[in-house]
């Protein structure tokens, strides 16, 4: 075990996790301890830096790493991390391309056989590293996802608990489901640095990652875990809460690479790509090794958006072929899709028209 004696002094008001060290879950049950990795990408976040420092440290686990990628910090983050260099394996601080590129800096540097990044304003669970060690058999698995506190000042102020990835009936049904908890999803260090992190995605390199190993490698080799791993903050200068209408984006540009790369029909991605206002944006085909088949149901649902889109437009052929990919790919012969058919196939389009402009009104 580490000598946790010689950190640096708790405040006096600090009682809680991950100041109190003694709350850390050890278990020396487990026979072989794999290597974690741990990459935290920094920006002038020094006021909650040294709390993410001590929740990796307090873990209490002997066969770690910590790799801190700061951006050229002028707040006090140098100083944290000065304070806490010993339990350091590698830091830097200097100006780079945004998050994901401290990511896949620190990527580089990663020795260990389990990897995650922890962002400078979030922590890692109590035992979460022993608990992960126990659980996650690296010759049957490539991703083990735990579940994830939401919260607001300090860990008693708990927003949402117990949050994890879903994984759905087939890939494209987890697809549509857009959820990602990241400070709880540690991959097999090989598997990660194969995938790499998109700088394009500046808010949703996450959940860019999380599907493109799911365009790879599909649902079999996911560990669903009901343990904590992590908590994450929201606070009023992250970027999930300042620029939370961001994301939309991001997570728009993300579908239509995946929509681009199973070669959807032109009308469909041009549907898509209306949604996307960055000028400058380049879609990337992604590495497709599972049946297509397997993301009917995200095509299915994309489609069917791209109907409505068409039709508040007045693009009532592109609304036809976009119904007919939907059904094409499963979309049930329902009430809903009755009333498109007689909408777009049996009324005139000049009434047509004039009913939907009217609704829009």
């Amino acid at each position: 075990m580490l000598d946790l004696s010689s950190l640096p002094p708790v405040p006096a008001d600090k009682q809680i996790w991950p100041w109190t060290a003694d709350a850390a879950v050890v278990e020396e049950s487990v026979n072989s301890l794999p290597f974690i990795s741990i990459i935290t990408p920094s920006y002038n976040q020094g006021q909650y830096l040294e709390e993410t420092i001590r929740s990796i440290i307090a873990q209490n686990y002997p066969n770690y790493e910590l790799i801190i990628v700061d951006a050229g910090s002028t707040d006090n983050t140098l100083d944290v991390i000065r304070l806490y260099e010993p339990w350091i394996t590698y830091w830097v601080s200097e100006k780079d391309r945004g998050q994901s590129h401290a990511i896949q800096k620190g990527l580089v540097q990663v020795k260990g056989d389990i990897v995650n990044w922890i962002n400078s304003d979030d922590l890692v669970a109590p035992g979460a590293f022993y608990r992960i060690a126990a659980e996650f058999d690296l010759t049957r698995y490539d991703v083990i996802c735990g579940r994830c506190d939401y919260f607001t000042g300090d860990i008693t102020q708990l927003d949402m608990r117990g949050m994890r990835m879903k994984v759905e009936e087939t890939v494209g049904d987890t697809i549509n489901f857009q959820q990602i908890n990241q400070p709880s999803t540690f991959f097999k260090a090989s598997v990660l640095k194969e995938l790499g992190v998109d700088e394009q995605f500046r808010y949703t390199m996450d959940l860019d990652l999380w599907f493109r190993y799911l365009l790879i490698a599909g649902q079999e080799r996911i560990l669903l875990s009901d343990n904590l791993f992590s908590y994450f903050r929201l606070h009023e200068t992250s970027k999930t809460v300042a620029e939370g209408s961001h994301f939309v984006q991001d997570t728009q540009k993300v579908l239509y690479n995946i929509l681009y790369s199973v070669e959807q029909a032109p009308v469909l991605l041009a549907s898509v790509r209306r949604t996307i206002s960055d000028p400058s944006f380049l879609p990337t085909r992604y590495p497709l090794k599972i049946p297509k088949h397997t993301l009917s149901a995200f095509v299915k649902h994309q489609a069917w958006l791209a109907v409505h889109r068409y039709n508040e437009m007045g693009e009532y052929t592109a609304a036809k072929q976009c119904l007919a990919i939907a059904r094409e790919h499963g979309q049930p012969l329902n009430w809903s899709v009755v009333k498109q058919l007689i909408r777009l196939y049996a009324v005139p389009k000049g009434l047509l028209h004039h009913l939907t402009t009217r609704s829009l009104q």
